[in-house]
């Protein structure tokens, strides 16, 4: 029996251009999945940031569309807007949420996308549109959340009557001399994390009451709750009395709740 020749025709190979976009977007793929990965991993809250999430105590927790939401007790007209650092859960920050709201104020903290400020830079549009009877708003942010923070008091003069940075600064070119009334800036001598140096010089952004308060023996984690963070240094004063700073801070720029 004759054999018949195969009519299948060879398969073309790819030319290399080719070959080498796939290979680049396969390598793209990777990093952007790695990235969404680490992105979701945040560092978690810690055992007593859960609890502070618990109502009672003359505070009220809520998880809203806005965020988590700490409400005194009593009528209030005075709100704080916190912006998570970068890559920590934002329930990190309840005992500090906790103890705005224990002295008056309506504290929203609000979560971002992939854990990121800078991917959800004006969540505090949000905050504030949940509460129109709020008459005067500050808001706090703890380092990429601080920046953050930053940009979005710029592009709104007028908006908010106090920012507070927690181991942070602004960007590059974020001009606030107009946009709020007073910045205040608080950072540990043990911060492993924030750049003093850019402390220093973005002082010409922003406005001329603005204060900055080195606090011996404070690090970068401890504005939140979430353990240790990769880069820091161990602090030498305990959370409480790290905390306080921030109260005083708020207090001295947005004034006393009412």
């Amino acid at each position: 029996m004759a054999i018949e020749p195969s009519t299948t025709a060879p398969r073309k190979r790819l030319p290399l251009y080719a070959r080498i976009l796939l290979a680049l977007g396969g390598l793209a793929l990777l990093v952007v999945l790695g990235f969404v990965i680490w992105a979701k991993t945040p560092l978690s809250p810690a055992p007593d940031a859960l609890a502070a999430l618990e109502s009672g105590g003359g505070v009220t927790v809520t998880r809203t569309s806005a965020g988590w939401e700490f409400a005194p007790e009593g009528d209030t007209t005075t709100g704080i807007v916190f912006y998570p650092g970068g890559r920590v859960d934002a329930r990190s920050y309840a005992p500090l949420a906790r103890l705005f709201a224990e002295r008056g104020y309506l504290v929203v903290i609000t979560p971002v996308t992939l854990n990121l400020a800078v991917m959800s830079p004006n969540v505090g549009d949000r905050a504030r549109e949940a509460h129109p009877e709020i008459e005067r708003w500050g808001i706090v942010g703890h380092s990429l959340g601080g920046a953050m923070a930053a940009t979005h008091v710029a592009a709104r003069p007028g908006e908010y009557e106090a920012l507070v940075f927690l181991a942070a600064y602004p960007p590059d070119g974020t001009d606030l001399t107009q946009a709020v009334p007073i910045v205040a800036s608080v950072y540990g001598d043990r911060d492993g994390g924030l750049k003093l140096e850019k402390v220093e010089s973005t002082k010409v952004l922003l406005p001329p009451d603005s204060t900055f308060t080195e606090i011996p023996g404070a690090n970068h984690a401890q504005w939140g709750s979430y353990g240790p963070q990769p880069g820091d240094l161990p602090a030498t004063i305990d959370p409480a009395a790290q905390l306080k700073y921030a109260i005083d801070a708020i207090e001295r720029t947005l004034g006393p709740a009412r």
